[in-house]
Order: C-alpha cells, then sequence, then structure tokens
C-alpha cells in the first residue's frame, strides 16, 4: 500500500526560478503590499527606488507580484488563501500550520529536493509571525530555507536559524535602516543584503544574481537558484551580498 503523505491548508507553489525539480512546489507566499491595503509588507518601501515605486508610466508599482498577480489571478486567490488563514492567529496556531505545511513539504519530496523558499510573495507581517517560523524551522534542521525581507525588526530573530539564509531587501528609500541593521548582525553568517536595481553602495561588495543578468536561465528541470545556489547555500562561511538589476 502506498504512503498516505502529509496534507496542508496552506499553500505552497512550484516556480520556476527556485525549483530544483519538475514539479517542485518550494515556495510559499502572503499577499504582497502593506497592511493598509491588505498586504503583508509592513517594510514595504514607497517612492524613487522603493519595491512600491510606480515609475515609467506604468500604474503598478515596480514589486514584480502586482504583475502576476494581475496576469495570473489564480495566484492571487492562493495568496490571498494562505493571508486569510494566518492572519490574526496566535503563535501556537501559526506555529501548527507552518509545521504541517513544512512536514508535507518533506513527505511529498526526496532530501536532496529539501529547499524552501519563504515569502516569494510577502513577508514577516508581525513579530509573533516571524517567531512562529523561527520555531518551525529550527524543528525542520536538515531543511534549507532562505527568505529577502524587509521586516528589518524581525531580523535579531531570523539570524538564529542556521538552517536559514537572511537576506535583508535593500533599496535607496530604506538603505540606511537596513546598513544599521547589518551593521549589529553582521558577524552572523547566514545573514546578506539584496539590493533592488542599480546603484548598489560601493562601500559593500556585491555579486550580481545571473539569473537576472541573463547568465544563468531557467530549464524545465531546473531553474537558476539550483543552479547558482548563491541565496541559498553561503559562500566558505558567510553568505555574499546579492544585487538583482532586474526586480
Amino acid at each position: 500500500m502506498a504512503k498516505k503523505l502529509s496534507e496542508s491548508p496552506l499553500f505552497m507553489t512550484d516556480n520556476g526560478k527556485t525549483k530544483f525539480k519538475v514539479n517542485h512546489r518550494n515556495t510559499f507566499g502572503l499577499n504582497y503590499g502593506l497592511p493598509e491595503n491588505g498586504g503583508t509588507c509592513p517594510g514595504a518601501t514607497m517612492g524613487g527606488g522603493g519595491c512600491l515605486d510606480v515609475r515609467d508610466g506604468l500604474k503598478r508599482p515596480t514589486c514584480y507580484m502586482a504583475k502576476v498577480t494581475q496576469i495570473y489571478k489564480g495566484v492571487g486567490a492562493r495568496l490571498q488563501q494562505n493571508t486569510d488563514l494566518l492572519a490574526e492567529k496566535t503563535i501556537a496556531e501559526m506555529t501548527d500550520l507552518l509545521r504541517k505545511m513544512v512536514q508535507a513539504f518533506v513527505d511529498n519530496n526526496d532530501r536532496q529536493h529539501w529547499f524552501m523558499r519563504l515569502h516569494y510573495s510577502g513577508d514577516f507581517f508581525s513579530t509573533d509571525y516571524a517567531k512562529a517560523w523561527v520555531q518551525v524551522i529550527k524543528e525542520f534542521p536538515e531543511v534549507r530555507f532562505w527568505v529577502y525581507t524587509r521586516s528589518f525588526d524581525v531580523v535579531e530573530y531570523l539570524v538564529d536559524c542556521e538552517n536559514l539564509t537572511v537576506f535583508m531587501s535593500v533599496d535607496p528609500v530604506n538603505k540606511n535602516r537596513a546598513l544599521e541593521i547589518y551593521q549589529r548582525f553582521r558577524e552572523k553568517p547566514n545573514l546578506g543584503m539584496a539590493w533592488l536595481g542599480p546603484g548598489a553602495p560601493v562601500d559593500h561588495r556585491w555579486v550580481v544574481c545571473p539569473e537576472t543578468s541573463g547568465v544563468i536561465s531557467n530549464t524545465n528541470e531546473s531553474g537558476a537558484c539550483a543552479r547558482c545556489r548563491l541565496c541559498v547555500d553561503r559562500f566558505r562561511s558567510k553568505v555574499r551580498n546579492i544585487q538583482f538589476v532586474l526586480h
């Protein structure tokens, strides 16, 4: 009799860039945007170079999820479903939901494919939510997680997870605050910065994401992240700072 695989009410997505195999649902997302607009990104940035900047005559913000959800209506429905399930829950309730999701991911994938990206859309919307993730991540030490976040206030909790790589999403709007937090925790080997667009600060070293620069392409079998792994693995003992030339 075939093994009954775990299931979860939270929905994970097969992403062409982050997948390590065909049909690899290894990304998790929530509604993007500011909380007052129904999103989960309290650190979203407005203005020139920000993730919610509106430029070049376009009506939608820079954030790539604005385009994705406009084109693919089903994606927005799944993000709303995940957001509704976690919103206004206690730490214990969120921990239980997230644990079931990661357990289902582990049960449905071989060990060689235990790589999970948090928040391809959305962010850590509260300290309690971040703490719930910290507890779950520590319960699955053989799973490699990575995340990009503008919720800088929760970085102090996230960097204690040895199997989580944390990238602070930095842009001209939040640069000063980001550099302040980064300096505070820069000795943590799993903490790096990710710069959106051109103009990365010259007093820090950056590696350009080879997918956004066209050096590595996604294929039907696996995404560029599985082949590059700069955001997944650490370079020697410390994660590298990444620059995304396109978003």
